[in-house]
């Protein structure tokens, strides 16, 4: 009984832990004020104003990601909360039942108990009336009665042994009695507590359920203003491409030959296989990481982490070189793109580079192999970095 007490103050314990942790996830959650309306687009828009656009949509989308990663974090903590209490509940139901099990048992000790009082008190009864019938007589009747002193005196020292050993046996049972009286109060006394706590418990899991629920609600509207806002994106940088083939940019469609980018790659829908290098196909980092292991040198395997936005870090961590200084053989990295963008240089005229890529836009086409000409520092694209692959 002592530890299941002490099994309550634990809980209630872990009952306060629980509240804190439910108002700071919600502290978390109302961070979330209002999405962000995507910036107007114009395709009639001169180039600078498309570059403009563009990295309003950058911020937009990377400030968006912020909040979303932000609400991730909270409905994961916010599912743990959950399973953390669906784990308690379900040991105090444990408790519970076991609380009541042993009120039971407790009430069948009881139950017999009384029913051995109730029997030592008819003997008793029984006993009493023989002791008073007999003393109702003279001691001359009861020796005359006898048929000897013996008899007489055998017959009253047992009477009184059985009187007084049935009242012994009485004042035990009472004793024994309330003992288990007192035993089943105190189990009362923890069921109550437990199920109170169960309630409890219950009552916060209901609040973490709706914080929760309103959370993922925020997180599938994020979700949704991101996916507009790419798409929006995926306009803005057509028409960049538009507006930099008609200022003379050198764009040249592709030719048949794809760079080399093999045929199970290329002519496979987008993004339905991956790569050897964990990238899925017909993207710019598929075909990047395609060319650097064409050319003889290695090229990590960065599935999971494969957004050309991310290439620069992952480069810098496996201690591979990363400037704004443009080399044959280097992959530019921009990141003005949904995910960044991903080229191969194939040559290098001064600060003026020219690229070979996959998933730019050639006449409004996506995942298509092309080539053109940039400049190193006002590419259109936003600033270009370059890694230098060993």
């Amino acid at each position: 009984m002592n530890q299941a007490l002490a099994n309550i103050k634990v809980m209630n314990k872990r009952k306060k832990t629980t509240k804190k942790v439910i108002l700071s996830s919600f502290a978390i959650a109302v961070i979330v004020t209002a999405i962000l309306l995507p910036p107007n687009f114009s395709s009639a828009s001169t180039l600078s104003d498309l570059r403009a656009q563009n990295a309003n949509v950058v911020a937009a989308i990377n400030e968006s990601n912020q909040k979303l990663e932000g609400l991730t974090n909270t409905s994961n903590t916010l599912k743990g909360q959950i399973a953390f209490m669906n784990a308690q509940i379900a040991g105090i139901q444990s408790q519970i039942g076991a609380t009541k099990d042993k009120i039971a048992t407790l009430q069948v000790d009881l139950d017999q108990a009384q029913e051995n009082l109730d029997k030592q008190k008819i003997v008793l009864q029984a006993s009493v009336n023989t002791l008073y019938k007999n003393a109702g007589a003279s001691t001359v009747e009861l020796l005359i009665g006898s048929d000897s002193f013996t008899k007489f005196v055998d017959s009253q020292t047992y009477l009184q042994n059985l009187k007084d050993g049935i009242t012994g046996s009485v004042q035990k049972i009472i004793a024994l009695k309330a003992q288990i009286q007192s035993q089943q109060d105190d189990q009362k006394n923890l069921l109550n507590q437990q199920t109170a706590q169960q309630q409890q418990l219950q009552t916060s899991q209901n609040q973490v359920a709706s914080l929760l629920a309103t959370t993922q609600g925020q997180e599938s509207s994020y979700q949704q203003h991101l996916a507009d806002l790419r798409a929006q994106q995926q306009q803005i940088l057509g028409a960049i491409a538009a507006q930099m083939a008609a200022s003379g940019t050198v764009l040249i469609a592709s030719d048949g030959s794809n760079g080399g980018y093999p045929a199970y790659l290329s002519n496979a829908p987008q993004d339905s296989l991956v790569d050897p290098w964990g990238m899925y196909n017909r993207e710019c980092v598929s075909y990047a990481a395609f060319k650097v292991a064409q050319s003889g040198r290695t090229m990590p395997y960065w599935g999971g982490v494969g957004n050309a936005q991310q290439w620069p870090s992952n480069a810098i961590a496996d201690g591979i070189p990363v400037d704004r200084n443009p080399q044959v053989g280097d992959v530019a990295i921009t990141y003005n793109a949904p995910f960044g963008h991903a080229m191969y240089v194939e040559a290098v005229n001064g600060r003026d580079v020219t690229i070979s890529q996959y998933n730019w836009p050639v006449n409004g086409q996506w995942g298509v192999w092309s080539e053109m000409t940039l400049s190193a520092d006002n590419s259109g694209l936003g600033p270009m970095y370059f890694i230098h692959f060993p």
